[in-house]
């Protein structure tokens, strides 16, 4: 003896039909949707990175303007200090004033860097030696110095620490 199915009510085929339909339309609706967002999260993955990547790699405008590294010998791991011009100066009275950007930063950094070798920052002593103002990867100045007897140009010198020279 074997076992048979019971028999179907009238309009279940339809029904059936109907509901297997309904399965698949939600179906293929889930995977669409699921595709969209995939795809959404995979782009702003993409434009996160790429900021992220400018940001890490750049400095900001101002640190890029306004300051410059200075280190106390021709390498890139010498003692080093970070010097800058202000975005503004307060006065006596208490107001305050924008200092305006240098038109010249090269100018700007061997001066900053200078005067942190005057001060006995980078030295022992206050002399300050001839300066040679390099690029860094975030596009802040980096200021070395440079012994008289080095017969190299100022361009090979930063080459040689993996820097462009400051034109």
């Amino acid at each position: 003896m074997t076992n048979t199915a019971p028999p179907l009510p009238p309009g279940s085929d339809a029904r059936i039909s109907g509901l297997l339909a309904d399965g698949l339309t939600r179906y293929t609706r889930t995977r669409k949707k699921r595709a969209r967002l995939t795809a959404a999260a995979a782009g702003m993955a993409v434009v996160l990175g790429a900021g992220g990547l400018a940001w890490a790699t750049l400095a900001p405008l101002v640190q890029q303007t306004r300051s410059a590294y200075c280190y106390s010998a021709d390498s890139t791991d010498s003692r080093s200090t970070q010097v800058g011009l202000p975005d503004e100066v307060t006065g006596p009275d208490g107001s305050t004033s924008p200092v305006e950007t240098p038109a010249d930063r090269t100018a700007s950094a061997r001066d900053l860097c200078s005067s942190a070798w005057a001060a006995g920052i980078l030295s022992d002593g206050t002399e300050v030696p001839p300066l040679v103002v390099c690029v860094r990867s975030d596009n802040v100045l980096a200021v070395f110095p440079k012994d008289e007897s080095d017969p190299r140009s100022d361009e090979k010198l930063c080459t040689d620490l993996g820097l462009a020279l400051e034109r």
